[in-house]
């Protein structure tokens, strides 16, 4: 068994950034899945399952924020917030505060994705507990949907590819990427 490839998502549903090496942290690797984009109105979560052009959005980490990038408009470099300015916000059953950062950031998205949003940033990331039922009571995660790593394995994917297309079903196959995982490994076999 070996690892594959590494990954983090900076911001909650849009492109991930391919890691060599990342620290891993109690609420899971460094970097992942911080920052968020919501509906302004109500503080949830903006996902790809409403709005695919998340993907479009390359966020880059940088010393003391991020950089948004996307084709045709042009990099704008965000600073991490103090968390002076809290929101809550809503991550499937989690409702809890989160750092504003920006109305420059938020108009920057609002253009991209076509639709009013609003980035916050998880400035105490030990204000999200991990699913009770699965974790012990101190467990924390950021704004990933569950857990603190997904851990995603080849040999499984081509399992799952090769029921797909032995089921006549047009979709298929399925690239890695479609799971969004951090850390992706090989050389097991099911």
């Amino acid at each position: 068994m070996r690892v594959a490839s590494i990954h983090t998502y900076p911001i909650k549903g849009c492109y991930r950034a391919d890691q060599e090496r990342v620290a891993v942290e109690p609420w899971g690797l460094s970097g992942d899945r911080r920052w968020l984009i919501v509906d302004p109105d109500d503080g949830k979560a903006i996902t790809q399952r409403d709005t695919a052009r998340l993907t479009q959005i390359r966020p880059a980490l940088v010393d003391g924020g991020l950089v948004l990038r996307t084709d045709g408009l042009g990099d704008l470099i965000v600073d991490e917030p103090t968390g002076d300015d809290l929101m809550d916000v809503t991550v499937w059953q989690f409702t809890g505060p989160a750092a504003v950062v920006s109305t420059t950031a938020d108009d920057w998205l609002t253009e991209v994705l076509s639709r009013k949003v609003r980035l916050v940033f998880l400035d105490d990331p030990t204000r999200r507990p991990v699913e009770p039922r699965y974790a012990r009571p101190d467990d924390r995660v950021s704004f990933a949907d569950g857990y603190p790593v997904l851990l995603a394995n080849t040999a499984s994917l081509a399992d799952l590819n090769d029921r797909i297309a032995e089921s006549g079903s047009l979709e298929g196959p399925l690239p890695m990427t479609r799971f969004r995982p951090n850390i992706v490994i090989s050389g097991v076999t099911n």
